[in-house]
């Protein structure tokens, strides 16, 4: 897994989460997020209650350390994605690390499981195998654009062309897809008769360090440390190691 991960940037993993317990997270789901559309096409909610457990859960950390191939992991942030049936919205192509930067090295990790079938038609994620080798293009905007901004004018043409060859990451209700902060990726509209319904863990090799020069001002207060410029495990829970 792990060699799989480090040559694509990416993996996916099938039937994780199944049965009563997919059930259960659907209805969690739901409860949060009613089926009746969202201005926008897209709507992501940070650090839902509901899915606390969730986001601590060590079957997900197991992935992510193992594909991240580190020692110990942390929480950086757990969301939930909903893009409405036939009016969801696209994504723009874009590395996370432009959002998530101020953490170096750039090892960082976004687990997604899929509570919906993901494919073409309802907007799935589409990958650039190998573009995490590209390393970080542009400066890091963490904190200061809540837009997506397309990263294609700052692509090389044999970037560009790279992305011709695009993977789309099709995924069954229960499925899981991780995919490395430096890797390409973005989505389609969600053109199908039904929504796409994902919940997202951001997480981090526990050795990253915060580069406050890469934080808008004043917003280092948000990213306690400790001596080292590690986040604090109070604010960033270990989840292993």
């Amino acid at each position: 897994m792990t060699t799989e991960f480090d040559r694509q940037g990416w993996l996916v993993v099938r039937d994780v989460v199944a049965g009563s317990e997919l059930t259960r997270l659907l209805q969690s789901f739901d409860a949060l997020i009613p089926d009746v559309g969202c201005a926008g096409g897209l709507l992501e909610i940070t650090r839902p209650a509901a899915f606390g457990a969730v986001a601590r859960d060590r079957r997900f950390a197991s992935l992510a350390q193992t594909a991240l191939d580190c020692a110990s992991l942390q929480l950086l942030q757990d969301s939930v994605l909903y893009k409405p049936a036939q009016e969801g919205r696209s994504v723009e192509w874009h590395q996370d690390h432009t959002y998530v930067g101020y953490l170096a090295p750039p090892r960082v990790v976004s687990l997604r499981i899929a509570l919906e079938t993901e494919d073409e038609r309802s907007g799935c994620m589409r990958v650039v195998d190998g573009s995490h080798r590209w390393g970080p293009i542009g400066e890091v905007r963490a904190l200061s654009d809540p837009r997506i901004a397309s990263i294609l004018p700052l692509l090389s043409s044999e970037q560009r062309t790279a992305i011709d060859s695009a993977r789309s990451l099709e995924l069954e209700a229960g499925d899981v897809s991780l995919h490395h902060c430096l890797t390409l990726h973005g989505s389609g509209p969600n053109r199908a008769d039904r929504p796409r319904k994902t919940i997202i863990l951001r997480m981090f090799d526990g050795e990253c360090r915060l580069d406050r020069s890469r934080l808008p001002p004043g917003a280092a207060v948000h990213f306690p440390t400790d001596e080292t410029d590690r986040l604090s495990t109070s604010a960033f829970p270990r989840l292993i190691g």
